[in-house]
């Protein structure tokens, strides 16, 4: 069996276990709210693709967190991401009507209602989170605090939210755009691959390349996305960033420099991977947060240029 393959059983095996865990991970719904109930129903049966969950569990493991613990650390991060879509798809930030191929949340069960499922979500994915530190040590248990407010705070995913919903029609640099894309996206892989290594036995060499790493990657997984805005296809719509005034590195710096920075951040990723301790198929767990340029640039590309011919 080749390095690839074998990754990719584990990987299919994690994944079964991680949906098994998001499904469970509330508990039972006796004596809930039956509104709250149903929404909550609807969340936990469309987990998505699952990879910062199953990414993290495998960090975890190989990083000496014993499993139980690296279950429930991965599938906290994983409830923090889904709450995290339901306030981003609200009439108050995005107003997206569609996630995971059905309607979202708040168009089936109303605002309110959504609000409360993905605060509910909130409360029990640090709760997972704390479970999953608990056999470290001290010190590395305050270490991975201090991450975990670092990452989602005011500083991370929710500031970055914050600067994302800020005007951006009258203009947007790269710097600003790659900015709100480190905390909106990067910070949320930021933890899915350090804090287990924070948790586990982590050398610091360990913790500043997956730190890299994830910030690599979360900017690329963000530059793809801003590139499938424009182009649409793949279940995304064109054109909604500028619809909605959010910022877009297709707008910051025109198409074939947004694709080409996004090469340059695939690239150096993958440098960086290199760059970890110990033999390649030690690390074939990152392989899923690792993008590419996405379908139809190409000829979009080629489109673009002859016009400008």
């Amino acid at each position: 069996m080749t390095p690839d393959s074998w990754w990719s059983k584990r990987t299919g095996c994690a994944k079964a276990l991680m949906a098994e865990s998001f499904r469970q991970g509330m508990g039972r719904p006796d004596g809930m709210e039956r509104r709250l109930a149903a929404a909550l129903g609807d969340l936990l049966a469309r987990p998505g693709s699952l990879t910062r969950a199953v990414t993290a569990y495998l960090v975890g493991i190989q990083m000496g967190v014993p499993e139980g613990r690296a279950r429930a650390m991965a599938c906290g991060i994983e409830y923090l991401h889904t709450a995290s879509l339901v306030f981003d798809d609200l009439p108050a930030m995005d107003d997206a009507r569609v996630r995971r191929g059905m309607p979202t949340l708040h168009v089936l069960h109303g605002e309110g209602v959504a609000m409360l499922a993905a605060l509910a979500m909130i409360n029990r994915g640090y709760t997972l989170l704390w479970q999953g530190m608990g056999q470290a040590s001290a010190g590395r248990r305050e270490l991975a605090g201090e991450w975990v407010d670092r990452c989602l705070g005011t500083h991370g995913m929710i500031g970055g939210q914050s600067h994302d919903l800020g005007g951006w029609r009258d203009g947007q640099s790269v710097a600003d755009v790659s900015e709100v894309a480190a905390r909106k996206t990067g910070d949320l892989l930021r933890l899915t691959i350090v804090l287990p290594a924070m948790v586990g036995r982590g050398s610091e060499r360990e913790i500043q390349l997956l730190d890299r790493l994830a910030l690599l990657r979360g900017l690329a997984y963000q530059a793809a996305d801003d590139v499938k805005d424009v182009i649409g296809g793949a279940g995304k719509s064109a054109g909604r960033d500028e619809e909605l005034g959010r910022p877009n590195l297709v707008a910051a710096e025109g198409f074939h420099n947004a694709v080409a920075r996004l090469g340059r951040l695939v690239e150096i990723g993958d440098r960086v991977q290199r760059m970890l301790p110990g033999p390649a198929e030690r690390w074939g767990m990152l392989a899923p947060l690792r993008v590419g340029v996405p379908e139809g640039v190409e000829a979009i590309g080629l489109s673009l240029g002859s016009a400008v011919v």
